[in-house]
């Protein structure tokens, strides 16, 4: 199999950018091109009503953040595109993927929109109960992804 086109998913973390260092070293020696991907997953918020003891508190029903924090969220996730574009741009032509919504089903549906031959996405490397409360994108796209998937974890033996 050649890998022609690898996307990579990026956020600001420094598990992305170790991702995004073996994805672009792949993409050169492989002569490969490049698509970044990142998603800004919305928030929710539990509205609170007043906050006094014994008031009605409703925190099963969530709704989505104000605008400004999804502006400030979108803002952000374009401060990082730019930095890793301007990290690796004069080498490659990057297709820039900004999208909003969950980051694993995100990441599966660009990469076939990209047509991408592989999925490079980094990993907090979580076990046992912090994976449980914080979920792991990396695993939700290794298990349901059909595109091979290069997980780099953040640790170094």
């Amino acid at each position: 199999m050649e890998f022609r086109k690898i996307l990579i998913g990026i956020d600001d973390s420094r598990q992305s950018e170790k991702a995004a260092v073996y994805g672009f070293a792949l993409a050169k020696a492989l002569g490969a091109e490049v698509g970044l991907v990142e998603v800004v997953e919305p928030i929710m918020i539990a509205p609170v009503n007043s906050g006094l003891v014994g008031s009605d508190m409703n925190m099963l029903n969530t709704t989505f953040p104000p605008m400004e924090i999804l502006d400030a969220q979108e803002e952000s996730a374009k401060t990082v595109m730019h930095r890793f574009v301007a990290m690796y741009g004069e080498e490659f032509q990057i297709t820039k993927f900004l999208e909003n919504g969950d980051a694993a089903t995100i990441l599966i549906d660009t990469a076939i929109k990209f047509n991408a031959d592989l999925i490079v996405v980094g990993s907090h490397g979580r076990s046992g109960f912090n994976r449980l409360l914080s979920g792991s994108v990396a695993e939700d796209v290794s298990r349901h992804s059909e595109i091979p998937v290069l997980v780099v974890p953040l640790k170094e033996k």
